[in-house]
C-alpha cells in the first residue's frame, strides 16, 4: 500500500478508536451514583459556582475539574453526568495521541496504541470517574507525544504545544511532578544504555557521554525560541488555573495585581502542595509497601492482563530481538515498571485507580506486542500455514473479548458490586436515587432542616464550616459521603444529632424526636430507636454507602409537602 494509503488507513484507524472510545465513556455515564471521591470534589464545585470564590486546595487536588465543571453546571446544570463529561471526553481523545507516535511505530502499532487506549477496562472505568488520575495521564502522554513529533518533524511549534500539555498535566493532579520524574528517570536508563554498549560499538563511553551532551546542548540552543515558548505555555496555563478566584479576575482588569495572581498561582500553589504531599506534608502515608504493590498487581491481573502480557512480550521483543531497539517503546517500557514500583509507596490509600498510571505508559509495547502476533499471522498466511494464522488470529480475538467482557463487567454491568476489580472501598453498593429524589421533592416545599443525620457516625461537633476542606478534614463530615453533593445539589438544609429523645427545657438542641425535618439519615444499627422516635408517616429506606456494607437507613416522611409514597 502506497504511504499516503497507509497514513490515511492508520488516521481512520485512530479516528475509529476515538469514536469508540467517546461511546464507551459517555454512554449512561450518569447511572452510577457518585463515589465518595467524586461526591467532595463535586460538593465544592457547587460551592465555588455559589460564590466565585476558589482558591488551591492540596486535599482535593488541582483546578482542572473546579473550573471545567463551574462553566460546565453553569450552561446544563449539576448533574453526575455533567460532572464526569470532561474525564469522559480527554479519556475518549486520549487514544488520538497515537497519532503523535506515527513515526516512531508502524502502522499497525498505531493503530493497535490508538485501540488499547480506547478500550482497556481500567482506562474505561475511570474515564466515567470525577478524578484526576485518567487527566494527568493523557496531558502528560500527549506531552511526550508533541515533544517526539517536534523531534521527527523539526518544528518547534510542538514543543509549545508539548509545555501547554504538561502544563494542564499539572492542573489535574499532583502526581505530575512524579511523570516529570518518570521521564527524567526513564531518559536516564535510555543513556545508561547507550553507556553500556558503548564498546561492543567500538566507542568509549566517555566519547558517548560527551557526544550526548554535546548534541542535547546544541540542541537546546538552536531550539532556544521554540523551548522558551514551550516553558511559557506552560507557566501560562498553571497560572491561569491556579490564581485564586475573583482575585484573577481582578488582576485581568487591574494589571497592578497581576504579579500577586503569579504568586498565588505559583509560589502560593506549591506552598499548599508542599504543606499537604511533601514529605513532612499531613498526608498520612502510614501503610504497607507490599500491601499496596499486592494490590496494584491484582488489580492490572484482573482487569488489564491482556494488555500487560501484550506489553511483556512486546518489551522484550524490542530489547532483545528488534535489530535496532526504539527509544519511544524502551522509554514507555522503563515508564510502566518505574510505575509499578513506585506508585505503591507514594499513595496515601489503596485506590485501584493508581494502576491507570501503568496502563498508559504499559500500552506502547503493547501495542509492539499486538504487533509481533499481527507479523507471525502474516508470516503463516505467506506460508500457507493454516494453523498459524489460526492461532494468531484467536491470540488477537481473545485479547479484544478479554477486553470487551470486563469492560461490560466494571463499567455498566457491575459498576457498583464489591466483587469488581475496580471498584474501592467509597462506592455505595446501592444506587441512591430513591433517596435523592426525595431530598430533591422535598427541599423546595420544606422550611428550616430538610435533611437531619442522626449518630456519632455522621455527627459533626462544633464549629466547622463544610464550603471549607480544611474545616472538614478529620471530620465525620466526609462519612456522610456522598450524600452531602446530592443534598447541596437539592439546595437542602441539612443538621446532624446524636439526640433521640427531646433535650431538657430550654435547651435548643435538636433531636430526632422533635425534628420536623422531612428526611431523616441513620446507620442502619440504629434504626429501631430511630423508628420509633419518628412519626407514622416516616418510611425507611435501606442503602448501602460503601461497597463494603456500610449500611444505612433513609427515613422519609411520606406526609411532607411534595415527598410521595417511596416507591
Amino acid at each position: 500500500m502506497p504511504s499516503f494509503g497507509r497514513r490515511r488507513a492508520g488516521a481512520m484507524a485512530v479516528a475509529t478508536a476515538v469514536l469508540a472510545a467517546l461511546a464507551l465513556r459517555v454512554v449512561a455515564l450518569g447511572d452510577r451514583t457518585f463515589h465518595w471521591d467524586e461526591a467532595r470534589v463535586g460538593y465544592w464545585v457547587l460551592q465555588y459556582a455559589a460564590t466565585g470564590e476558589w482558591a488551591y486546595r492540596a486535599i482535593v487536588h488541582g483546578p482542572f475539574l473546579f473550573h471545567v465543571d463551574e462553566f460546565l453546571f453553569g450552561l446544563f446544570g449539576a448533574s453526575d453526568a455533567v460532572a464526569r463529561l470532561p474525564v469522559a471526553v480527554v479519556g475518549a481523545l486520549l487514544p488520538a495521541t497515537a497519532w503523535l507516535f506515527r513515526a516512531r511505530l508502524d502502522d499497525v502499532e498505531v493503530a493497535a496504541l490508538a485501540g488499547l487506549l480506547a478500550l482497556n477496562p481500567v482506562l474505561v472505568y475511570y474515564s466515567r470517574f470525577v478524578r484526576s488520575d485518567v487527566l494527568v495521564a493523557a496531558f502528560s502522554v500527549a506531552a511526550v507525544g508533541f515533544a517526539v513529533r517536534a523531534l521527527d518533524t523539526r518544528r518547534g511549534g510542538y514543543l509549545v504545544a508539548a509545555g501547554a500539555a504538561l502544563g494542564l498535566a499539572f492542573t489535574t493532579k499532583e502526581n505530575a511532578l512524579v511523570y516529570a520524574a518518570m521521564f527524567v528517570g526513564a531518559s536516564a536508563l535510555l543513556l545508561d544504555e547507550q553507556l553500556f554498549t558503548a564498546r561492543e560499538r567500538g566507542e568509549s563511553f566517555e566519547r558517548v557521554l560527551h557526544e550526548t551532551v554535546q548534541r542535547v546542548g546544541s540542541g537546546l540552543f538552536a531550539w532556544r525560541r521554540a523551548v522558551a515558548g514551550g516553558v511559557l505555555a506552560f507557566l501560562v496555563v498553571v497560572v491561569v488555573f491556579y490564581a485564586p478566584r475573583p482575585e484573577f479576575y481582578a488582576a485581568l482588569a487591574d494589571p497592578t495585581r497581576l504579579p500577586n495572581a503569579v504568586a498565588a498561582g505559583t509560589a502560593g500553589a506549591w506552598t499548599e502542595f508542599w504543606s499537604m504531599w511533601g514529605v513532612s506534608g499531613s498526608a498520612s502515608r502510614q501503610h504497607s509497601y507490599i500491601a499496596f504493590l499486592a494490590d496494584a498487581v491484582r488489580t492490572l491481573g484482573a482487569a488489564s492482563l491482556m494488555l500487560v502480557a501484550a506489553a511483556v512480550v512486546g518489551f522484550l521483543a524490542e530489547r532483545y530481538v528488534a535489530d535496532e531497539p526504539r527509544d519511544l517503546v524502551l522509554f514507555a517500557g522503563y515508564w510502566a515498571v518505574a510505575s509499578v514500583v513506585v506508585y505503591p509507596a507514594i499513595t496515601d490509600i489503596s485506590g485501584h485507580w493508581s494502576v491507570v498510571h501503568v496502563v498508559v505508559p504499559a500500552a506502547i509495547p503493547a501495542a509492539v506486542g499486538v504487533r509481533v502476533v499481527v507479523d507471525r499471522g502474516r508470516s503463516a498466511y505467506r506460508s500457507d500455514d493454516r494453523v498459524g494464522v489460526a492461532l494468531a488470529a484467536l491470540v488477537l480475538l481473545a485479547a479484544v473479548g478479554q477486553m470487551g467482557a470486563v469492560t461490560a463487567e466494571t463499567s455498566y454491568l457491575m459498576p457498583q458490586d464489591d466483587d469488581n476489580a475496580l471498584v474501592q472501598y467509597g462506592q455505595p453498593g446501592s444506587q441512591l436515587d430513591g433517596a435523592v429524589d426525595r431530598i430533591e421533592r422535598a427541599a423546595p416545599a420544606n422550611d428550616g432542616t430538610d435533611v437531619l443525620y442522626y449518630g456519632s457516625h455522621f455527627h459533626v461537633a462544633g464549629e466547622y464550616d463544610p464550603t471549607d476542606p480544611d474545616s472538614v478534614a478529620g471530620t465525620n463530615w466526609f462519612n456522610r459521603l456522598p450524600l452531602p453533593w446530592y443534598t447541596e445539589r437539592a439546595d437542602a438544609v441539612t443538621d446532624s444529632t446524636t439526640r433521640l429523645t427531646a433535650p431538657a427545657a430550654g435547651n435548643a438542641t435538636v433531636s430526632v424526636e422533635t425534628t420536623s425535618a422531612p428526611v431523616v439519615v441513620t446507620e442502619a444499627k440504629d434504626y429501631r430507636e430511630v423508628r420509633d422516635r419518628l412519626g407514622p408517616a416516616y418510611e425507611g429506606l435501606t442503602y448501602e454507602l460503601t461497597a463494603t456494607n456500610t449500611i444505612i437507613v433513609v427515613f422519609v416522611d411520606t406526609e411532607a409537602e411534595g415527598v410521595t409514597d417511596p416507591r
